[in-house]
């Protein structure tokens, strides 16, 4: 049960720049500059990631864990955000494709509606670029670009 390489070796400072899309990707694009600190956790089980962005000035963190079972090719993920999650903690489940991409698909409530997904997809090329996509996936099955951040290796 260990992490990919690609994954594993991106402990360090990184920074990047985050687009947020209000209404998808013709809706309005916020933009903001992002910092994140990726650790190792759980004597190198998991990889956290520590984030911070902003939205119309107001500063927001994030936190993102990821775990991968290498025998069952099962990714899994743990994520928070004082925007998008508010108080709550959304467990994500998934796998790793072929291009070494990681997605994983969470629930979240749409009162009064069902459930829509969260999907995340994080892209690396395991040394000092990274790229965090995340949509929101209406009960339907539509599919509309949420989050899209790039980051670069500092430290």
């Amino acid at each position: 049960m260990s992490m990919p390489a690609r994954f594993s070796r991106l402990s360090g400072e990184w920074k990047g720049t985050k687009r947020l899309y209000l209404g998808g990707e013709s809706g309005p694009e916020k933009t903001s500059a992002s910092r994140m600190t990726i650790a190792k956790a759980a004597r190198g089980c998991f990889e956290l990631l520590d984030y911070t962005w902003k939205y119309e000035g107001s500063p927001h963190e994030g936190l993102l864990v990821l775990g991968y079972d290498d025998k069952q090719n099962a990714a899994t993920a743990a994520w928070a955000d004082s925007w998008h999650m508010s108080q709550k903690i959304m467990y994500c489940e998934g796998t790793i494709d072929a291009a070494g991409v990681m997605i994983v698909t969470g629930s979240c409530e749409a009162p009064p509606g069902p459930d829509w997904l969260w999907r995340i997809a994080i892209s690396t090329d395991g040394q000092d670029t990274m790229r965090i996509v995340m949509h929101n996936v209406s009960p339907q099955g539509n599919a509309e670009l949420a989050v899209d951040a790039d980051f670069v290796r500092v430290g």
